[in-house]
């Protein structure tokens, strides 16, 4: 069993449009009951390998973590393996994309081809709704605290941790990794606070930051913000040509310290073990 794979519990939940996948990572056995949670809301690379670490990274300070696969319904995501998505996420928008492209095997070729178009054409109606659902199955659960349940959302996840958050859920608090911001002029519906974290070099997204402080604090709501000098889009995932080891170490203090004081997770400092293996150093 890979380091990834241990304590994880293939699971599902239902979402108005069926059956939604996911994967939990639970505290020790030992840990209290009823536990806060987070809800992990992944990037456009789908559930990976990287996101399922995350989860268990959560585990180990205390939390029930739960990510959905928001490709639960993408029945031509499935054809793909998770390098061929991320290798054709990250020479999407490559100004030498088809340069590079073009020097490899036919069959490569044709299937980064594919993976482009798949990109480009996503069905992403369901997205906001079986999140939605997520996070009122989290809510919903005895084993899961009061008033204790986050999110955290990375680019596509992110977008839609704002999203929830406009459309007035009710959360102990919320962590945007580079994700596109909601409609400003629905921020007055927002229910808990975000914590907003920006990469320097993000052309998509960043230049829109003073708009968003601004319409939050118009409305009276609490966001923090942080950009973090020297980093593109993708920073804090460490399978990521644009992973930024510093800004990635510095961005998971900041939301682990925010989630701890909003959900009241004392064991935020006392790392807890994983259910299914030994106590390890949260890094």
């Amino acid at each position: 069993m890979s380091a990834a794979s241990t304590g994880v519990e293939r699971t599902s939940f239902e979402g108005p449009h069926g059956p939604v996948e996911a994967v939990q990572v639970r505290p020790a056995s030992g840990g209290r009951s009823p536990a806060p949670a987070v809800l992990i809301l992944h990037e456009g690379l789908g559930l990976t390998v990287h996101t399922i670490e995350l989860a268990r990274r959560f585990a180990q300070e205390g939390y029930i973590a739960f990510a959905p696969n928001l490709y639960s319904h993408d029945t031509t995501h499935r054809t793909f393996t998770e390098a061929e998505v991320a290798r054709g996420v990250s020479l999407l928008r490559a100004a030498d994309r088809d340069e590079v492209v073009a020097r490899l095997p036919a069959d490569e070729q044709e299937r980064l081809k594919k993976v482009f178009a798949w990109f480009g054409s996503r069905d992403t109606s369901t997205y906001l709704s079986d999140a939605r659902a997520a996070a009122a199955h989290l809510v919903g659960r005895s084993d899961v605290r009061s008033g204790g349940v986050a999110a955290v959302g990375f680019s596509l996840g992110g977008g839609l941790v704002g999203q929830l958050a406009v459309a007035g859920v009710e959360l102990a608090a919320g962590a945007v990794f580079y994700g596109q911001a909601p409609a400003l002029e629905q921020v007055r519906n927002v229910r808990f606070p975000l914590q907003v974290h920006y990469a320097e070099d993000d052309p998509a997204i960043t230049p829109r930051a003073p708009a968003v402080g601004e319409a939050f604090r118009a409305a009276g709501r609490e966001l923090i913000s942080f950009v973090y000098p020297g980093t593109r889009h993708g920073f804090f995932n460490e399978t990521r040509p644009a992973y930024h080891a510093d800004a990635a170490q510095l961005s998971w203090r900041r939301t682990r310290e925010f989630f701890a004081e909003r959900t009241g997770n004392v064991a935020q400092w006392r790392p807890q073990a994983v259910a299914g293996e030994g106590v390890r150093a949260a890094g």
